[in-house]
C-alpha cells in the first residue's frame, strides 16, 4: 500500500499546488525550437543525402555547419539546464510544501545552487555511466546494419532495454538524494545506489510507470514532416496540436518529477503528505 500511497501522494500535491507545473512547462517549450527545426531542417532542407550536400556551394555549406552548430549547442544548454538546474529543484519543492512553506523557486534554485558541488558530478557521474551503458547496444546496432540482420537489431533493442533499466533503477534516486542530503557527490551516488536497491521492487515500478508516462508524451508529441503545405488552416492545426503536446509533456514530467521526490521523502525518511 506504500507505493499506492506514493502515487496517489504525488497527485493530490500537484492537484492542490498547480504551480509545480510552471517550471516543466518552461523548460517544455524551450524544447519547442528543437522540436521544430530538427525535422523540418532535414527533410525540408534535404541534408541527408551525401549528393546533396556534394552538390552545395561552399556558402551554402557554411549556412548549415552554423545551423547545425546553433542546434547542437541550443539542444545541449536546455538539457544542461533541465537536467542540472530544473530536476534537482523538484525535491527541495515538495520538501517545501510537505514542512508547509511557500512555494518559492527562487529558494529552490538557491538551495539547489548551494548545493551544486554534490549535485553537477553526481548527474555528470550518472549521465556519463548511461552512456558507457549504452556501447554494447550502439555496437550491436552498427554491426546489425553491417550485416544486414534483423535478429542483431531486435537483439540491439533488448540490450537497450536492459542498460536503460538497470541504470535508472540503480539511480533512480539521484536527484533527492543530491538534492536533499548535505554530502559530498562520492557519497551521495553510493546513497543513492543504496536506497534504490534497498527499495527495489517500488523503485521498478515506479520506473515501469515513468517509462509508460514517456512514451506516451512523445507519441503525443510525435510530429512528422512531410513537407509544406499550402493549407493555412493544416498549418495552424498542426502548431496547435505541438503546442498541446509539449504541454502535455510538461503535465508528465513533472508528475515524474514529484513522484521521484515524494517516493524518497516517503519510503525513505518516512515523512508523508498531510492533507
Amino acid at each position: 500500500m506504500s507505493f499506492l500511497r506514493v502515487l496517489a501522494d504525488s497527485f493530490s500535491l500537484l492537484l492542490m499546488c498547480p504551480r509545480f507545473f510552471i517550471p516543466k512547462i518552461l523548460v517544455s517549450f524551450f524544447f519547442f525550437p528543437i522540436i521544430v527545426l530538427l525535422p523540418a531542417y532535414f527533410v525540408h532542407l534535404n541534408v541527408v543525402p551525401g549528393e546533396a550536400l556534394i552538390e552545395r556551394g561552399a556558402i551554402d555549406l557554411i549556412v548549415i555547419a552554423l545551423q547545425v552548430i546553433f542546434l547542437m549547442v541550443y539542444t545541449i544548454a536546455v538539457c544542461i539546464i533541465d537536467s542540472f538546474l530544473t530536476n534537482p529543484m523538484y525535491p527541495v519543492l515538495v520538501k517545501q510544501f510537505y514542512e508547509k512553506k511557500e512555494i518559492n523557486f527562487r529558494k529552490a534554485l538557491i538551495d539547489v545552487l548551494t548545493n551544486f558541488g554534490t549535485i553537477f558530478p553526481t548527474v555528470l557521474v550518472f549521465s556519463i555511466l548511461l552512456i558507457i551503458s549504452m556501447m554494447p547496444f550502439l555496437m550491436i546496432m552498427a554491426t546489425s546494419f553491417v550485416l544486414h540482420s534483423v535478429f542483431l537489431f531486435y537483439l540491439a533493442i533488448v540490450v537497450a532495454l536492459v542498460s536503460i533499466f538497470v541504470m535508472f533503477v540503480l539511480f533512480y534516486l539521484i536527484y533527492p538524494v543530491s538534492s536533499l542530503e548535505k554530502i559530498g557527490f562520492a557519497k551521495a551516488i553510493r546513497q543513492t545506489v543504496h536506497s534504490s536497491l534497498k527499495h527495489k521492487r517500488e523503485v521498478t515500478m515506479a520506473f515501469a510507470i515513468s517509462v509508460l508516462i514517456t512514451l506516451a508524451s512523445y507519441l503525443i508529441a510525435f510530429e512528422i514532416f512531410v513537407g509544406k503545405t499550402n493549407d493555412v488552416f493544416v498549418t495552424i492545426l498542426f502548431f496547435s496540436l505541438l503546442v498541446l503536446a509539449r504541454f502535455l509533456v510538461a503535465v508528465f514530467s513533472t508528475y515524474q518529477q514529484v513522484l521521484n521526490a515524494v517516493f524518497y521523502l516517503h519510503l525513505e525518511k518516512g515523512i508523508f503528505l498531510k492533507k
